[in-house]
């Protein structure tokens, strides 16, 4: 039987449904075998029910996903829906160019302005044109090789692909600025975030990244996920363990394990994370700071957290207390016989004065 790995990339093919149609096609058509590619679209899969049918256990990079199914499928397709079918071909091209080469074919499947279906490599398979016949794709050429990574004595730049003005622009999970246009680059020297052509650096965010190398970063723009749901929350067993989730909000998943509880610092990082944790049901303690670039809307606070809200550009300095004192300089910890409310007050008490508002939900 015809081995199919299938690479389902953001949360927009799994909202729209086209991602969940398409795995009931293929799966009269030969054994299938799909991952997600990213992390963002986790919180989709979940409220899609999808989880049992697609593997979220991972966290891999769409390019590492793809070369892992190439060693134990006959086929792989890159399935995404981009914002437009520009940007969404240009995302299939940029994955194709950093990947080895492969062994296996590999197709993508674009649901920006229809089903378009792109051949990325240069192996072939009759399954090809059946797919074509089966889902009525029109065949699309991939496009030109994408200008990536630009490097010149020592500096790197690389473009923002598919962004527009007005958007944030993140890297490694943290906004480091605004698009003014729609030709934008970040650029880095000796591992720093130094620039931002064609749009606004913002300072703040940049310093929160210790080390940058552009040739591997995510870097992306505008909102995480748009769409409005309500969230579906997964069984779990208690731990008695409390995790700080410090600026990785992407990383919630393989930070939070079987916790029963989470700190998370940071007013991005708790609207995304806490998207994530309410899916888990796990509470959140959030150190905030009005500090928010509205990368995510529509998100949801876990039942039983709180928000903390500081004077404005204390929410770092308030974590890096708190992972200290608290937390004893880990990542984890026993949450203790005081429990949730007694790490809360802890906190509490390293922020002080600083508290300008306090949010139970």
């Amino acid at each position: 039987m015809l081995r199919i790995g299938v690479v389902i990339h953001g949360p927009l093919v799994i909202d729209s449904g086209n991602a969940g149609r398409l795995l009931g096609i293929l799966s009269g058509m030969g054994e299938v075998h799909p991952v997600l590619g990213g992390t963002m679209g986790r919180a989709a899969v979940i409220d899609a029910g999808l989880e049992d049918l697609i593997d979220i256990s991972g966290n891999l990079k769409p390019s590492e996903s793809v070369t892992a199914l190439d060693h134990s499928c006959d086929i792989v397709l890159l399935v995404n829906e981009g914002k437009s079918i520009e940007t969404g071909l240009a995302f299939g091209r940029l994955i194709s160019e950093r990947l080895p080469v492969l062994e296996k074919p590999l197709y993508q499947l674009e649901f920006a302005g229809g089903c378009s279906l792109i051949q990325l490599n240069s192996a072939s398979h009759p399954f090809f044109n059946e797919l074509r016949q089966v889902l009525d794709a029109s065949v699309v050429q991939s496009p030109a090789a994408v200008r990536g990574l630009i490097t010149e004595n020592g500096t790197a730049r690389r473009p923002v692909f598919g962004v527009r003005p007005g958007e944030s622009v993140i890297v490694n999970s943290i906004v480091i600025g605004k698009a003014l246009s729609d030709n934008v680059e970040v650029i880095s020297s000796g591992g720093k975030i130094t620039g931002l052509n064609g749009g606004r650096l913002k300072p703040h965010g940049v310093e929160k990244l210790e080390h940058v190398d552009l040739s591997s970063a995510i870097v992306r723009s505008g909102v995480l996920r748009d769409t409005v749901t309500t969230p579906r929350v997964l069984e779990r067993k208690a731990s008695g363990y409390a995790v700080i989730i410090d600026h990785s909000a992407e990383n919630t998943f393989e930070i939070v394990e079987d916790a029963d509880m989470a700190v998370v610092v940071g007013d991005d990082t708790t609207a995304v994370a806490g998207d994530l944790l309410t899916r888990l049901g796990i509470p959140m303690i959030g150190i905030t700071d009005g500090d928010r670039d509205g990368i995510t809307h529509h998100t949801h606070v876990p039942p039983g957290s709180v928000i903390i809200r500081l004077v404005p550009g204390n929410d770092d300095i308030v974590g890096r207390r708190v992972r200290e004192e608290i937390f004893g300089g880990r990542k984890r910890m026993k949450i203790g016989a005081a429990g949730f409310e007694g790490i809360l007050d802890g906190v509490l008490g390293l922020a002080g004065g600083l508290v300008e508002e306090v949010v139970r939900y």
